[in-house]
């Protein structure tokens, strides 16, 4: 005979996320249930926009959507920053034409479904920032499109430190605490 497994009934759901959630910056419950190193939490992106740098039409629309971004970050609809460089060619472990959006985890949901709807033809990597530079490219990644080969020999393994970038927005890792 199955044993049928006892379901939680929906509210007494709703009332436990309730609970958790008016609790939820307080450490003093999560420790308990979770390790430090279960408890880290990953508080900035990398949006890598590939394009076919000897493709003049494949080129343009990447830098056209870079502007796009651009331009939504100036009206405030979100705050990436896209790095000043657009990298013509291979670089680090990018084996085609690509620039990178960095984004906070602030922000991460609107940009997320931003590049979701707008990508287009370019495919996007997606991948955490912490001190594991290989593991972030690869199996903490996830594509939207198709994925691109990485040379994930081009970067390092571990960090002694996370890369701040732009602390001086005061989002991400440099948010105060």
């Amino acid at each position: 005979m199955k044993k049928k497994k006892k379901k939680v009934p929906t509210l007494l759901l709703i009332m436990l996320i309730k609970n958790n959630s008016n609790n939820s910056n307080s450490k003093e419950g999560s420790s308990k249930l979770l390790s430090e190193a279960e408890a880290e939490e990953i508080k900035e992106f990398h949006f890598h926009v590939y394009f076919l740098q000897d493709n003049e039409q494949n080129c343009a629309s990447a830098l056209a959507l870079r502007e796009k971004i651009l331009e939504l970050v100036k009206e405030g609809f979100f705050h990436p920053v896209p790095l000043d460089t657009v990298n013509h060619s291979p670089r680090g472990p990018h084996s085609i034409g690509s620039y990178e959006v960095w984004c906070p985890k602030e922000h991460f949901s609107r940009v997320y479904s931003w590049f979701a709807l707008h990508h287009g033809v370019h495919s996007v990597l997606i991948h955490p920032l912490t001190r594991e530079e290989r593991l972030d490219h690869s199996d903490r990644a996830a594509w939207m499109g198709k994925p691109v080969p990485l040379d994930l020999s081009k970067i390092s393994a571990h960090l002694d430190e996370i890369p701040l970038q732009y602390p001086e927005l005061g989002l991400g890792y440099s948010a105060p605490k």
